[in-house]
């Protein structure tokens, strides 16, 4: 069977397919499966029509988090309604794999959980053979009675085992260092994707694939971690300092002099509980950046306990203390609309917000999403006053405030129907 592979390689989930490819590339897939990676709804539609017209059958992944949902349904029922024949529709990333039912309703025939890049080398390769791949552990299809099958959970994968790119396809990107997260915060998916143990790519394999993209002229490494502080940490909550410096020092040996090392910084953050100045000293004389991502995410100690974050708002102005004194600028994250959040809890916030731009740092502003399968999933969001849209407009006019909150409010609003913000959009 002549098969080709799309991938949808819109911006906020393009380094989600990076790992595939490698895997795919690992397992000798290519060049005999060609690859297209439009990246908007005309490219796509493009690819699909060019790939039917080369090829006997087109595999088209998607990966994607809850605020693409509406995007991604939208596209997938148009091109479904064009393209009738010899498409199979895969799915995979936060929103999927928490939610493969809802996501095989828009029109997907198979939804990869959790980790995908060995399900997903096993998809292709049932695929290209003209079997059925809805048996591949760690997928979710419906039978031919319209239920939705789970078959059963595939085991961790090792992370040394697999590239974080395909260098053979010219895809690079972001080195993932860590996958779990112990905290298992209320909001966030990340302990139910990938286990509340954290696993770590070795020192060694990551210098490896530095050494690759400096090779290939590509000098400025960047990780994916959870919590870039806890990395070689067994249980995520212990900090291993010596490991973090083993990292910094092979990747850094591996780019030679022209390298630059990004750390603890965007697509990463911190914890506030695990900066310290040892940590710090680490950053400043190893890596590059200028600022360190602080994640926050309430002014209210009540707030954070309640969402099981683990620190103190004391933990918050120490870290950004720190890290002023430290030299770097610290944006910290805040979420707002938490379940359960009051007006004396926003209060709190802001109050702490003006105390850490007052020391220098930049807010990166988030309303609450509900992302299925976690513990806040279905608890409404809290209702902001109005005074509180209008004191984060003027921060953000200031130049002290900025993120996504207008458009992520919106969506909060659509998916549970309830007012928000009535300031600042």
């Amino acid at each position: 069977m002549k098969l080709a592979l799309i991938f949808y390689y819109a911006k906020p989930n393009r380094f989600s397919f990076n790992p595939l490819a490698g895997a795919l590339e690992q397992a000798g897939a290519f060049p005999r499966l060609p690859l297209y990676r439009p990246k908007d709804p005309a490219g796509l539609r493009r690819a699909v029509r060019t790939a039917l017209r080369r090829h006997d059958r087109v595999v088209i992944g998607f990966s994607f988090a809850t605020p693409q949902l509406g995007s991604v349904a939208t596209l997938v029922a148009r091109l479904r309604e064009a393209f009738t024949d010899r498409l199979f529709w895969v799915a995979g990333g936060p929103h999927p794999s928490a939610d493969p039912e809802g996501v095989l309703r828009l029109g997907f025939d198979l939804v990869v959980r959790g980790e995908g890049e060995e399900a997903f080398v096993e998809v292709i390769a049932r695929l290209e053979a003209g079997a059925d791949a809805r048996g591949v552990a760690g997928a979710s299809a419906f039978d031919a009675r319209g239920r939705c099958r789970k078959t059963a959970a595939r085991p961790p994968v090792d992370l040394d085992r697999l590239p974080p790119f395909a260098p053979g396809r010219g895809l690079f990107g972001p080195i993932e260092i860590t996958r779990g997260c112990p905290y298992a915060c209320a909001f966030c998916q990340t302990s139910q994707l990938f286990g509340r143990r954290p696993r770590h790519r070795g020192p060694k394999a990551v210098a490896h694939w530095a050494g690759v993209m400096a090779r290939r002229g590509l000098f400025d490494v960047r990780f994916i971690s959870p919590d870039a502080f806890s990395y070689g940490s067994p249980d995520g909550r212990t900090i291993e300092l010596a490991a973090v410096r083993e990292l910094l020092v092979m990747v850094r040996q591996a780019q030679g002099p022209a390298g630059r090392i990004f750390f603890g910084t965007m697509p990463s953050e911190v914890r506030p509980d695990h900066v310290s100045p040892a940590a710090l000293r680490l950053v400043r004389e190893y890596a590059t950046n200028d600022n360190l991502v602080i994640g926050a995410q309430s002014g209210s100690q009540r707030v954070l306990d309640a969402a099981g974050r683990g620190h103190s708002v004391a933990d918050i102005l120490s870290a950004v203390k720190a890290t002023a004194k430290a030299g770097f600028k610290a944006n910290v994250d805040f979420i707002f609309g938490l379940p359960g959040e009051t007006g004396s809890d926003l209060e709190r916030t802001v109050v702490l917000m003006r105390r850490l731009v007052a020391m220098g740092a930049r807010i990166h502003a988030h309303s609450f999403v509900p992302l299925p399968q976690t513990r806040y999933a279905a608890l409404p969001r809290a209702v902001m006053p109005e005074r509180f849209g209008a004191d984060l407009a003027r921060m953000a006019a200031a130049g002290v405030l900025y993120g996504q909150w207008r458009a992520q409010e919106r969506l909060a609003r659509r998916l549970a129907g309830q007012p928000g913000l009535a300031a600042g959009r």
